[in-house]
């Protein structure tokens, strides 16, 4: 058996109802910038959005999705950040453009937040912890203690759970798992 090619996932698009709302939204509330927009193929208006240089477009947002659509298809849009700081900030900025509905969760392995965008589609911002911890894990997060206390409330919570192991551990265990299967 052949080795198989890595995957790297880079962007995603989503249909929307309303493409100038949700493209003010990701960039006036998450500091997207629109890379390029125009018309597909297929006649749909589309806007590519990116924060980040090396890559044209993180997500794409495509023109057509019917309003009366009453189950949205998308689980989740997850986007890492590099701290809890970061995490803080954006709470802040999702609070102050009127986001009503943002769930802080703490997954073990991961410090999130959940928040609709205009359009229902769940938003994920997370930052990983120095932890594993079995999923699915979501207990509350109070964003509002410190660094310091997060990190000892987690690393107590992880170690009660079955299975605990670095950050570092699992990504070795991870790392193997893959190269195993790859070929």
């Amino acid at each position: 058996m052949s080795s198989l090619p890595t995957v790297k996932l880079r962007h995603m698009g989503i249909n929307v109802t309303d493409i100038d709302r949700m493209t003010a939204f990701y960039c006036q509330a998450i500091g997207f910038v629109v890379s390029d927009e125009g018309v597909a193929s297929f006649g749909s208006r589309i806007v590519f959005l990116t924060q980040d240089p090396e890559e044209h477009h993180q997500l794409v947002l495509i023109d057509g999705r019917p309003e009366d659509v009453n189950f949205n298809t998308v689980n989740q849009i997850s986007c890492k950040l590099d701290c809890l700081g970061d995490l803080r900030e954006y709470l802040r900025i999702l609070t102050n453009h009127g986001v009503s509905k943002i769930d802080q969760v703490d997954h073990g392995n991961a410090w999130s937040i959940y928040f609709p965008d205009p359009e229902g589609n769940i938003v994920e911002f997370y930052v990983d912890t120095p932890f594993y911890s079995a999923q699915p894990c979501r207990e509350p997060l109070d964003l509002g203690q410190s660094d310091d206390d997060i990190l000892t409330r987690t690393e107590s919570m992880c170690r009660s759970r079955p299975g605990f192991i670095s950050r570092t551990e699992w990504q070795d265990n991870i790392r193997e798992r893959i190269a195993t299967a790859r070929h």
